[in-house]
């Protein structure tokens, strides 16, 4: 949309936000799109509390577009800026937001068929995925971020827990093996969607934390497969820095 400003990405190390920068990427190299990355590092695993000065949570990703107010669900939080601007928060929403004003139309699927299976995919990577691979990182890094001196101890605690949990994200990968096809290589279907995005934070998270058994699910690892080569994922994953979704840079 030409009326548009470019939006303004801020973006936190080792976290969700580079699923938006992909998005981002991928308008740049597709339409031309102009964007501003704003990036800070995760400070002993945790967000900077600058972030608080553009969204009260302190929370990554935001999306600001300077100049207008499209989208203002928010508008009882005060920040003490009176600058206009829209301010859109929470994955699944930015990258919705970038769909519907800024992608023409590339990343809705030509069919219903495809449209209900993006729209399924989108809600499974959020609230299946990823709640099941945030649950086994937890396990994973209280040990870590415990004192030293209680670290075996926590460690001989939260591992046994955290194997039991690992087991819980073979479902998901069934049903996604069986998803995946050569007719549709992407989650959104046939071609690239807002499905695909969204299930790229989870399933990188899992493939780094080795929870994806190649042998039992090849066409899972031949979607990572084929993310990591585009060309707009690669460079969102150069300027983003860091990528850790195994300790967090803790």
């Amino acid at each position: 949309m030409d009326s548009l400003q470019a939006p303004v990405l801020y973006h936190l190390s080792s976290a969700q936000s580079t699923r938006v920068l992909w998005a981002l990427e991928e308008l740049a190299l597709s339409h031309g799109q102009k964007f501003e990355l704003k990036s800070y590092k995760r400070q002993r695993g945790r967000a900077p509390t600058e972030l608080q000065k553009v969204f009260p949570l302190g929370k990554s990703p935001i999306l600001e577009i300077p100049g207008v107010e499209l989208y203002r669900p928010l508008n009882f939080i005060d920040n003490g800026d009176e600058t206009k601007r829209t301010v859109v928060t929470e994955s699944r929403l930015i990258l919705q937001f970038l769909s519907d004003k800024y992608s023409k139309g590339e990343w809705v699927p030509a069919t219903e068929e495809d449209r209900q299976r993006d729209s399924f995919f989108q809600e499974f990577a959020n609230s299946t995925v990823s709640v099941i691979v945030d649950r086994i990182t937890y396990f994973q890094i209280i040990p870590v971020g415990s004192p030293w001196i209680v670290r075996p101890l926590m460690r001989a605690i939260f591992h046994p827990i955290e194997a039991i949990f690992s087991k819980d994200i073979d479902g998901p990968l069934t049903l996604m093996e069986r998803a995946l096809s050569d007719e549709t290589p992407w989650f959104s279907g046939a071609t690239l969607g807002l499905a695909d995005f969204n299930m790229i934070w989870p399933l990188d998270g899992a493939s780094q934390k080795k929870l994806i058994d190649e042998k039992k699910y090849p066409k899972v690892v031949g979607w990572l497969k084929r993310v990591r080569e585009r060309p707009a994922y690669q460079n969102a994953r150069k300027k983003g820095g860091s990528y850790d979704l195994v300790r967090y840079e803790m």
